[in-house]
């Protein structure tokens, strides 16, 4: 499969499915796709497709319910950042898609530190950033290729026990477990290298002991 996704303007009306998956002489911007207003799913993933998550406005992707973007679009599946810095307006954009629209965040993605990075020391480091969720909170977190996660840095305030019963007792249920998985405690973003090697010199056995599968 090659050509332009652009080219799909002419079912702009009608379109409800975009797959293209690992077709990658698929070219164009995702955004190209954004006023469509019948478009449920749009998978992208390894296509040539570029773009940027923060142009995402308020009235793009109103009716999207899957989106997979590729590593070439900025923030897109396995996209990988230069700083970790760089991940709270990527993270912001996608909160902002999520509000506006009933996309679904762990399906949309996935990114790295990259091994580039002048903030990259070790692969086994947190260096993988994930968004979590208790009851309907959300929030994202760094976390190892394994999974042992940093603390939760929180997109919404917490719900209070005015909340319809069973949201407030599934988020305090949810949240007890998220904070149980916690390894790196005290940490809202991946530690330093020193602090990285201190963290293991004060722990108790290995990674697999302290965060099993």
């Amino acid at each position: 499969m090659t050509g332009n996704i652009n080219s799909l303007r002419v079912l702009k009306d009608t379109l409800e499915l975009v797959n293209f998956h690992r077709c990658s002489l698929v070219q164009g911007n995702f955004m190209d796709l954004a006023d469509f207003p019948r478009l449920k799913e749009l998978n992208l993933f390894q296509t040539a497709v570029i773009g940027d998550v923060r142009d995402v406005g308020e009235r793009d992707f109103v009716t999207l319910e899957t989106l997979t973007l590729p590593s070439g679009v900025y923030g897109g599946c396995h996209y990988e950042f230069e700083r970790i810095s760089d991940a709270p307006d990527v993270i912001s954009a996608l909160y902002s898609l999520k509000k506006t629209t009933p996309v679904s965040m762990d399906e949309m993605f996935l990114a790295k530190l990259s091994e580039d990075s002048p903030d990259w020391y070790a692969s086994s480091a947190p260096i993988f950033i994930a968004f979590v969720q208790a009851g309907s909170r959300v929030g994202y977190r760094w976390e190892t290729e394994r999974g042992a996660p940093c603390e939760v840095i929180w997109l919404d305030p917490e719900p209070g026990q005015e909340s319809s019963g069973s949201d407030y007792e599934q988020y305090i249920e949810e949240l007890r477990t998220i904070e149980q998985q916690t390894f790196y405690r005290g940490f809202l973003q991946p530690p330093t290298e020193d602090e990285y090697y201190l963290v293991w010199e004060t722990v108790d056995g290995c990674e697999d002991d302290y965060y099993p599968d």
